[in-house]
């Protein structure tokens, strides 16, 4: 399953609302840290007895499977279901989720920026406030979408991958609502996408294969650089540098186009899904397959290289996480303020 990390800007929070590690897995799974990433008292799901991937239990296409999450406007939004009537919920309390959208089409990720929820179909849907929806536009291209982000490039820019089989495109819209095809895009751009990243001059889309794909012109242009032989996280940009990790290898680039590298500690973990605070805490959770459950671990760190492995009383280990979000919350009893 694929992973991905949206960033709030900005320093300090909204008055009288807690900062809020939000992580989304498949069979419904939400689990929520209010002490920035050290525990996760939160966890909820439809039935942690239930396992993924066993017994012909496929997490990935059900109603459940968890597709994407972002904060923005004062609230999280979570889109579920793939291959199955889709659905998004919204909350401001990180814990207590309400439906926004039943029995809606598919959404792969969702995305907040320039004051909009984008979920990522084909057309698109856009909120204001993450409540009422309405149709945005058309994507440039007809096959499976994998995934959105916001960056900061061009004024504000979302950025849609798709693949299929051995067909990928790259879609590109200030709005959420007009889509526009680049003008050159390397034929492996989108390929086993890990997830997307930008700065206000950058734009990134990392491959599980080890390359990105970096424009600099907003989307318009997109070149392909080889960085690795896998990538096993979404990339990040901190403020000064592009943050992407290779299991236990920590890959980092100002421009997108030269890279360099260097082993985290301890060096046999592997970096997954991960969020990124504006203070600059990391939380992660383990990558590969079958390593959930029993073998479920998450990770924090606050320089990107020295990490704590969370001791398995701090969190459930429960569903796939496939991704992590930080935001604002209502003080509630998650964060033990009740």
């Amino acid at each position: 399953p694929m992973g991905g990390g949206s960033a709030v800007g900005g320093t300090g929070g909204p008055p009288g609302l807690d900062p809020v590690f939000v992580a989304q897995g498949h069979h419904g799974r939400i689990t929520v840290s209010c002490d920035d990433g050290q525990s996760f008292p939160h966890n909820h799901s439809q039935a942690d007895s239930y396992r993924c991937f066993e017994a012909g239990q496929d997490c990935d296409h059900s109603e459940f499977a968890g597709r994407g999450l972002a904060y923005g406007a004062g609230a999280f939004v979570a889109t579920w279901g793939w291959g199955y009537p889709g659905a998004l919920q919204r909350t401001t309390t990180a814990t207590t989720w309400t439906d926004v959208m039943t029995k809606g089409p598919n959404f792969a990720d969702i995305a907040y920026g320039n004051d909009k929820f984008v979920a990522c179909g084909n057309p698109t849907q856009v909120s204001q406030d993450g409540v009422t929806w309405q149709a945005g536009g058309d994507l440039t291209f007809d096959f499976n979408y994998r995934g959105i982000e916001f960056v900061p490039a061009g004024g504000g820019t979302f950025v849609v991958s798709g693949e299929f089989g051995e067909q990928r495109a790259v879609s590109y819209s200030r709005d959420g609502k007009t889509w526009q095809e680049p003008s050159t895009s390397p034929a492996l751009c989108g390929q086993e996408l890990r997830g997307t990243a930008g700065s206000a001059d950058v734009i990134l889309i990392a491959s599980a294969k080890g390359h990105v794909c970096v424009s600099t012109d907003a989307g318009e242009n997109w070149t392909q650089q080889d960085v690795s032989e896998r990538f096993t996280s979404p990339p990040l940009w901190t403020g000064n540098e592009f943050w992407i990790y290779a299991g236990s290898t920590l890959w980092r680039s100002r421009d997108g186009k030269a890279w360099t590298s260097q082993s985290i500690a301890p060096n046999n973990i592997s970096i997954g899904s991960l969020a990124r605070s504006p203070a600059g805490t990391v939380v992660a959770a383990n990558d590969g397959w079958q390593v959930w459950y029993e073998k479920q671990q998450l990770f924090r760190t606050t320089d990107g290289v020295n990490w704590t492995v969370l001791d398995e009383s701090k969190f459930t280990g429960s569903h796939p996480i496939n991704f992590i979000s930080f935001g604002y919350a209502a003080p509630g009893a998650s964060c033990g303020t009740e």
